[in-house]
Order: C-alpha cells, then structure tokens, then sequence
C-alpha cells in the first residue's frame, strides 16, 4: 500500500466532483473512477442548488460561473388537475431574504462540465471515466478497488459518492457481512431505501411557451408534476404514486413511459400548453422509482458513504445535491483534521502521514453523526412534500389547497427552517469573504483569513 495518504473516490457526480474540489483545496491525493464513459454527460434531471450549496460553491470561488449557466427561481405557480388555480408558492422569496440568494436551477450536464472545468489540470486526470467498480478489498493500512477493465487502485480510504444504487455500498456490505461473525449490527440492510413513487422526468425547449425562471406545480389525486424552466431547456418531473411501497427494484421501458403519458399527458403545466405538449418537444427522458430513506451505517473500516449511496431523497424539495454537497464538506473537515495534526514537523510530513483505522473510524463517526439528523429530517420533508403534491390522504388535499397558499403559513414555515438552515456547514479551512449574507446569520461563519496556525 501507499505510504501516503490517498482517498480512492468513486463516483464522479456532483458529489463526487464537489468532492475532488474538497479533496484539493485540503492537499489531499485522490483518484475518481467513473463508471459512465465521460465525467460531463448530458443525462439526467436538472437541479436546484439551494443556498445550502451555494454557499459551499460559493466558498470555492465558483459562484460567477455557475451563475453564467443557472437560472434562478423565484416562485412557484400551482394549479390543479384541472388547471385550478392553487396559488403562489413565494418561499424562495423567503429563502432569498432569509439566507441571500434564491435557489438556481442547472442542468446536471452544465454543473458537472463547470465543476470538472474548474478543477487544475493535475487533478482533471485523476478523474477516470469508464471504471466500473467490481471489487473491494480492505486491510489494516489500506484498500485496494479492482474494476471491470481490469485496472487496480490502491488507496488509503475510498469515498462512495456513487448514487443511490452504490456499489460501494453493496461491497461494504459483503465485507461487514464477512467480519461480523453473526452479528449483523454493524450491517446495512440489502435494500436500504423504500419507493412509495415512481418519476418520469423530461427536458425539452423552453421556447415552446416557457420563460426562463418560470416555475409551476400541478397536484392533484396520486400525480404531482414540477416544472422549472431555465435559459435554453426546462425540465419536468412527474411524481406518481404506486399502489403500494415496495423495496424492489423496478427497471422502465420505452412502453413504460408511453403509458404514462397517455394516463396523464392531458395535465396542464401551465396555461395552454399540457404534458404531452412537452413530452412531443422532448431532449431527454428518464424514468425511475423515487427511492427514500437513510443508511443505518454510512462507514465500515477504510470505506465510508456520501451522497445519495447514504441517503436518498424525493427531488419535491431539491435537497438531493445540497446534503450530498454537506456531507462532503462535514468528511472532508474531519479528514483534514487527521491531516493536519501537530504532531508532523512540518505541513507535508503531515498530508504524507497515513492515519491509523482508529482515527479514521473516529472521523467517520464524527461526520455521520454531524449529518444524521438534519438529513432525516430533509428525508422526511421531501417525502411528505412529494405526498401532499399528490394529495396521498384527505387532510394533505386540505392543506394542499386551502393552508399552503396563505402567505402568513409560507412566512412562519420558512422563518422555522431559517434556524435549521442557517446551521449549514461550510469548509473550516478555506478561508475568504463570505459570498451569501440574508437576514439571518450563519451559524458557521467563513473565516476571513487563518486565524489559527496549524
């Protein structure tokens, strides 16, 4: 194994590649394998970067560049399945004034080319595409990943930032499995996450009756749709709710989508143009179950989880990419504090030295906990956002209709989360002026300049 300190990470989403930010400005070596064949592809769903993620970009200097491909939202427009008017959602208003910018949307192509864009060039080839992870092995000072290609990586600890199907996650498992000698505490369950809805999600032209920054939401008996619309495309998922929950997984076809466009395509997303309007004008579809839930342990060993490989969300609140973004920045503070222990001479005697598994294991723990809690709670939010859209009992219906218009509730629900919000973590060791200030202080503040020498 190497005898300095090396972080194999798998996954080169946003998360993983927030993650190689970290990872740099932290001094610390790593190597990211890629299953897919390119590091920016033009697949998936848009996003929308809260303040919560911006705020850590915005730390990284990389908020004048995503500004120049993301479009911010400022409201939302509801109606229901029969184009009734359900009201203005102002909350991003509330976000704005609250915590200082309102949250953008962004496709996952722009934001994955803007963050591989914006690495040095020396780390731009630690980035590997087409590296399928096949097996993991684990030893008392380090790990070894093999992938399909037959390449092999050796490393000190490996970062699995590789989505909600994570074969990190499934080989940490078998591992866990081997050492608990009957004793499955310390073991994740094989399917971790419940799917209570399913998602067809599209992109397509927004000069088809969009503007930019128009954002809408249609509800209604078991079908929720959002809508936000950017320079050049907009994206729309459809939310729909299966007869039951399951914890299988379920793989779409081409017939698949078709039937569901022919259930609902003739819902509104705004006035006069429908779903099937859209879904004609199509770029890209996907369609996927919506799978929530948490990870019992989101670390064995040398290998510890991040992302959507530890908790899974439905995107009702767009809170997925921000608590992946979190977490990087919670792991990558506790591992530059193994790193930047005093007790090296100097500071690249301290980024050579190799922790033990016992601070490690420390370490991990320490960010798991940090992170647990604010993420179940978002788990939960999301989910129960993702119920009232699709009017899942007779009380949400209620709420949906006649309680969340009111602007008195929007204001006090967003002055709650405020507090909650305001406790987003940011790096403790990248220093500069703070890039979003609202009426509510951060909790964490950015530090100027190093007030503490290391």
């Amino acid at each position: 194994m190497s005898s300095t300190f090396k972080v194999i990470l798998v996954g080169g989403g946003p998360v993983g590649l927030a993650a190689a930010h970290a990872l740099t400005r932290a001094n610390i070596d790593f190597v990211c394998l890629e299953s897919r064949p390119t590091i920016a592809i033009d697949a998936g769903a848009s996003l929308v970067l809260s303040p919560m993620g911006l705020r850590v970009l915005g730390q990284l200097g990389l908020l004048p560049a995503l500004n120049q491909v993301s479009t911010p939202i400022k409201a939302i427009s509801r109606c229901d399945h029969k184009g009734n008017d359900l009201g203005t959602s102002n909350i991003f208003e509330h976000l704005k004034n609250n915590h200082g910018e309102y949250p953008r949307v962004i496709s996952r192509h722009d934001l994955t080319k803007l963050l591989y864009d914006t690495l040095p060039v020396e780390r731009q080839e630690r980035m590997l595409p087409n590296k399928k992870v096949s097996n993991i092995t684990s030893t008392s000072t380090g790990v070894t990943v093999n992938c399909a290609d037959g390449t092999c990586f050796e490393g000190s600890i490996i970062i699995g930032a590789d989505g909600a199907h994570s074969q990190v996650r499934q080989q940490m498992r078998r591992l866990a499995m081997r050492s608990s000698n009957g004793d499955g505490s310390s073991v994740n369950a094989e399917n971790p996450f419940l799917t209570t809805f399913r998602a067809l999600w599209m992109r397509f032209p927004t000069n088809i009756g969009l503007t930019p920054g128009q954002a809408h939401e249609t509800h209604g008996d078991s079908l929720g749709i959002q809508l936000f619309a950017g320079e050049d495309t907009a994206v729309m998922g459809m939310y729909e709710r299966l007869p039951r929950p399951t914890q299988e997984r379920h793989r779409y076809s081409q017939e698949d989508e078709e039937a569901l466009m022919d259930k609902w395509g003739h819902l509104p997303l705004t006035d006069g143009l429908t779903v099937r309007d859209a879904y004609n004008a199509k770029l890209y579809t996907g369609f996927v179950d919506l799978e929530e839930g948490v990870v019992d342990h989101w670390s064995w060993d040398r290998i510890v989880l991040a992302g959507d490989a530890a908790h899974k969300f439905t995107p009702s609140t767009g809170s997925g990419c921000n608590n992946g973004i979190a977490d990087v920045v919670v792991l990558v503070n506790e591992l530059h504090k193994i790193i930047s222990s005093p007790t090296a001479e100097s500071a690249e005697q301290r980024h050579d030295q190799v922790p033990s598994t016992a601070q490690l294991t420390a370490a991990f723990k320490a960010y798991q906990e940090a992170r647990h809690e604010n993420v179940a709670a978002g788990c939960q939010q999301s989910g129960n956002a993702t119920a009232m859209a699709t009017w899942q009992n007779t009380i949400l219906k209620i709420v949906d209709k006649y309680v969340m218009p009111n602007q008195t509730v929007q204001r006090y629900f967003m002055s709650k989360g405020a507090i909650t919000f305001s406790k987003s973590p940011v790096f403790d060791f990248v220093y500069g002026p703070e890039p979003l200030q609202g009426a509510v202080p951060w909790v964490q503040p950015i530090l100027a300049s190093k007030e503490i020498s290391i």
